[in-house]
């Protein structure tokens, strides 16, 4: 059975813009949106991932027919919409990139020249229920950092903060004032934890957060 020749998933990378020829449209975006971007970002990057990991495991078919109601795929033919309103897209082997989206009102494909990403979009909704809601419109960042800092420990918290640049065990010891030893302890367990990776650079070994680790910390913009 012909499915699609490539199969990714996309979430935003920048601030939101409204284009609009008066001041209002700017003012309700820089309110309502732009100080909750990277929780959104975060929440959309995490849904991003675990649609791959559904790819990976189940395989495009079992995704493409579960991800959405009005969205259903049967080869070369991916239809969204119901029976009185919808349209079948036929997919010929350039790919296709599924984008979860918090506020299109239902799902869409836009075509290669206006996804602008070389395939056709898929844009599906998503709804967040429950601590996801919450955490994305409510938690302050402090509350966050006072949050993590209790799941983690005070010190290990830190040493997590301190990977938004990649860092050496050295520089992280001379950031926050604590041993070597120290250090690598608490990276060891990041690292068991899935949050930190290490790679090796001109003979040192710098850390850097994994996407899981990222997610978990929350963007500052």
């Amino acid at each position: 059975m012909p499915v699609p020749s490539a199969i990714g998933a996309d979430a935003p990378h920048r601030t939101p813009t409204l284009v609009a020829r008066d001041t209002h449209a700017h003012r309700f975006s820089s309110a309502a949106l732009e100080p909750f971007w990277g929780r959104i970002r975060d929440y959309l990057e995490l849904e991003r991932e675990a649609r791959g990991r559904d790819i990976l495991s189940g395989g495009v078919d079992s995704v493409l027919n579960e991800l959405h109601p009005s969205i259903s795929w049967r080869a070369p033919f991916l239809r969204v919409g119901d029976e009185q309103g919808g349209g079948n897209t036929e997919l010929l082997g350039e790919g296709l990139v599924i984008a979860p989206s918090l506020f299109a009102p239902a799902p869409t494909v836009l075509d290669t020249d206006t996804g602008r990403q070389g395939a056709p979009v898929l844009v599906y909704n998503v709804t967040p229920t429950g601590d996801s809601l919450a955490g994305l419109w409510q938690q302050r960042e402090e509350d966050r950092a006072a949050t993590l800092s209790d799941l983690l420990g005070h010190t290990r918290a830190n040493v997590l903060e301190s990977l938004r640049s990649p860092s050496s065990i050295g520089e992280i010891s001379r950031r926050l004032g604590i041993s070597h030893p120290s250090v690598s302890k608490h990276l060891g367990i990041l690292r068991k934890s899935g949050l930190v990776a290490a790679e090796r650079r001109n003979n040192l070994t710098m850390h850097h957060l994994t996407h899981l680790g990222a997610a978990v910390l929350g963007r500052r913009d």
